[in-house]
């Protein structure tokens, strides 16, 4: 296109020349200002693969959102190709060293209901029975956090790129009263809620590796 502008603008003269000639150089100072916005990869890797979280955390999470995220975030990014390791230059790893969900906040005012006797002729219903959540005093949030090793690794010579570690947590809303929640359904409601609190969690900490790795 630029050959073409130049072709024409030897046989324009006076003004109208000057100012394809100016336009010319713009378009080739524009194009010089978009190779620098080019990102670098580490290592000048062009594909990479992300292993399975090795887990060695006490607390259980649905640590496989982890290993999701980071795989949906390099692709979104399209800097490298994902791919699977056998056709990889490099592999990413993800150690999950820490995790933990702890209760969070003050302990709740909802009065306690008592089980039915238990030595009454008629038991009661299942639904009846308070769980294990709801055994004595508890908190209607709770804080989810952990901690991860992220290291970047070249396949073709066996170097480590890049590594580092990140620590995350959030609060989720653990209990609901029996008003809203029903009690049996108290396990379901929390189970819920704590996987989409990882999920979240595990999208920032993708985002911040690939933008912290450059991929």
């Amino acid at each position: 296109m630029i050959s073409i502008i130049m072709r024409r603008a030897r046989f324009l003269t006076g003004s109208t020349g000057q100012i394809l000639l100016i336009l010319t150089a713009l378009c080739q100072a524009c194009a010089y200002q978009f190779s620098q916005l080019h990102t670098q990869i580490p290592g000048g890797l062009r594909s990479v693969a992300v292993e399975a979280v090795y887990d060695t955390s006490r607390d259980i999470i649905p640590h496989e959102l982890l290993w999701s995220a980071m795989q949906n975030q390099i692709a979104r990014s399209g800097h490298v190709l994902l791919t699977q390791q056998e056709e990889a230059d490099g592999l990413v790893t993800i150690w999950l060293q820490k995790s933990s969900v702890n209760p969070a906040g003050t302990a709740s005012r909802e009065p306690l209901a008592k089980d039915p006797p238990i030595s009454a002729p008629s038991k009661g219903r299942p639904d009846e029975y308070r769980n294990l959540r709801r055994a004595g005093s508890w908190t209607t949030d709770e804080s989810v956090s952990y901690t991860v090793d992220i290291v970047l690794h070249d396949l073709r010579n066996g170097k480590v790129l890049k590594r580092q570690s990140y620590s995350l947590s959030s609060n989720f809303k653990s209990l609901r009263p029996v008003t809203i929640t029903s009690t049996s359904s108290g396990f379901l409601n929390y189970e819920e809620a704590m996987e989409a609190r990882v999920k979240d969690l595990a999208t920032q900490l993708a985002q911040k590796v690939v933008s912290d790795f450059s991929l």
